[in-house]
């Protein structure tokens, strides 16, 4: 298995998928699944398909919904901290987002992405462009051809319509299309279902065509309180050998912020990751 980077919030992960990736409290909280949950502002890299159909409001007087959301993480003796910005214009299902993180004296990654709604359907696409620079001794964290890779991913998004409940959200990435990993592409696939108005259950299945090593990670978020401002996560995150427990909560302000918290325990150190978002 590829080893995993796992320096929360934007805690860059080489997957067994082979993609670079960032992690927010809210992802991190959920043991990691994000491909089909994919709605906020890390949507651009979770899976780019996800910007054509984010769960952001458009405020008043404006055409378009934009998610924030800046995260630090600590790792160790090692900090890490990230921003994210994705939106939409959900008239015309359209949408774009940018990122960039930095870990000490590791890595760090600037990317963006792209997705659109195909004509009148419920399936959207998607795709992004990752351009890492790899600081960790003089190489590159994954076994790669190139020291400072470009990722490059494509993403699929079906919502699924259900009676009563949000649709059910049904991902798929084509990870690595440069094959910089000497292994890709890899295909990654990932459910998000609403099993009620306050129950979130989202699972990823990474690499499944085991190229490296499949991995399966999931978890749950539960929203509570008078206006639905309190969230609360736990997921189970894949090591390659067992799962990680992480846990996760979140609190939302009538301003419009919010701020958000995840903690993974895992047999090599604990990690734990705060950020703030809002929409605008």
């Amino acid at each position: 298995m590829k080893s995993v980077w796992v320096v929360a919030v934007v805690v860059c992960v080489v997957l067994s998928s082979a993609a670079f990736a960032q992690i927010t409290p809210r992802h991190l909280g959920m043991g990691g699944a994000g491909i089909g949950v994919a709605d906020d502002a890390a949507a651009w890299y979770q899976n780019p398909a996800g910007l054509a159909a984010l769960k952001v409001p458009v405020l008043e007087g404006k055409k378009i919904g934009i998610d924030a959301v800046g995260t630090y993480a600590d790792y160790d003796e090692a900090d890490a901290w990230a921003i994210d910005v994705s939106g939409w214009d959900p008239a015309k299902r359209i949408g774009a987002g940018v990122g960039y993180s930095d870990i000490e004296e590791a890595s760090s990654m600037f990317g963006f992405g792209v997705g659109v709604a195909i004509k009148n359907t419920a399936l959207t696409v998607g795709a992004n462009v990752m351009f890492v620079d790899n600081d960790l001794m003089g190489s590159s964290p994954a076994s790669t051809t190139d020291d400072d890779p470009t990722w490059l991913n494509l993403g699929f998004l079906y919502k699924f319509e259900q009676p009563e409940k949000a649709p059910i959200r049904a991902g798929l990435v084509i990870a690595d299309l440069a094959d910089e990993s000497d292994n890709g592409p890899f295909l990654d696939l990932g459910i998000a279902w609403p099993a009620t108005d306050k129950l979130l259950v989202a699972v990823d299945v990474t690499d499944i065509t085991d190229e490296v090593d499949v991995e399966i990670n999931g978890g749950v978020e539960y929203i509570m309180g008078k206006n639905n401002e309190i969230a609360l996560r736990a997921g189970l995150m894949d090591n390659g050998d067992d799962h990680d427990l992480t846990l996760g909560a979140g609190y939302s302000f009538p301003n419009g912020f919010r701020v958000d918290a995840a903690y993974l325990n895992a047999d090599w150190d604990e990690t734990w990751s705060v950020s703030v978002g809002k929409n605008f």
